[in-house]
């Protein structure tokens, strides 16, 4: 039978009576990444709030909504994370985790795709006179050959990072695909959001082609996560699993609560998958 995990911030570790320690559990974890892990999240819940796994786990997190990987991999922006694992600047603060938990990839591809920089990233500005065919022609492929580049560089870091600290060099890290999202008019709340189809809308893509593009977008990111050949990265491939929300919808529809984050009931059908993959590797 599996537990809901407790989530806590890094502060609370062993800090006094109102602090809370790992050795009241049979696994810790720590979880760093974007929204979908984190505790500010505009939504109010997230991934790991929906996460059961068959040990009772603590999962110390670090995550910040918005958060790229190259801001996860920048340890002097984001100090909680590398010195849980190594340390910090006083070599005092490591900890020794079951499993690193990692959410990235997704805010970079939304930015990779903005409605801020037209036609100078992924996205085709599209011609009217003559119209692209298919959702590869609204892409600049050299674009995103630099942009998986700079994926995998990022992911790699990170995972050298883990590799060459004393307490967690032999500690996996797990990292997620995201399922397809429909472009739509739903905001997380007003004034943030919606991502991705006021890129498309201001690139000029046809109507027919923005869920192609959204499509193949998610797969190409996809491919880039599975094919990491990290030794220490195992991948909870999730593409598939939630019911897409419906064309035109501008609020919750189906198992996604806006554009690019699922609903509660979204988050509860992906946390089998993060079960089965992190007990399938370190077992339950």
């Amino acid at each position: 039978m599996s537990v809901p995990v407790v989530t806590i911030a890094p502060w609370q570790l062993n800090n006094g009576e109102a602090g809370t320690s790992p050795a009241d559990y049979g696994r810790h974890m720590l979880a760093e990444g974007d929204s979908w892990f984190a505790y500010g999240s505009v939504l109010g819940f997230n991934q790991l709030n929906f996460l059961r796994l068959t040990r009772r786990t603590l999962i110390t997190q670090t995550a910040m909504p918005g958060d790229t990987l190259d801001h996860m991999a920048d340890w002097w922006r984001d100090s909680n994370f590398p010195s849980l694992i190594d340390g910090g600047s006083y070599g005092n603060r490591a900890w020794k985790f079951d499993a690193i938990l990692l959410s990235g990839g997704g805010n970079d591809l939304i930015d990779a795709v903005s409605d801020q920089y037209v036609d100078q990233r992924i996205l085709r500005l599209c011609s009217t006179t003559s119209p692209p065919a298919t959702a590869a022609d609204c892409l600049h492929e050299a674009a995103w050959a630099q942009f998986e580049v700079y994926l995998r560089a990022n992911f790699k870091k990170i995972s050298d990072f883990v590799a060459a600290s004393i307490k967690n060099h032999d500690t996996p890290i797990f990292v997620h695909t995201y399922d397809h999202l429909t472009p739509r008019d739903a905001p997380a709340v007003p004034g943030f959001g919606p991502w991705l189809l006021p890129a498309l809308q201001v690139h000029q893509v046809p109507a027919a082609l923005w869920q192609p593009v959204a499509d193949l977008l998610i797969d190409r990111l996809r491919g880039v996560i599975r094919s990491l050949g990290l030794p220490n990265v195992h991948v909870v491939d999730t593409v598939g699993t939630l019911t897409p929300a419906v064309p035109g919808s501008t609020g919750q529809s189906n198992d996604w609560l806006n554009e690019i984050h699922p609903s509660r009931g979204g988050f509860r059908k992906l946390a089998p998958l993060w079960q089965q993959t992190i007990e399938a590797t370190i077992g339950a």
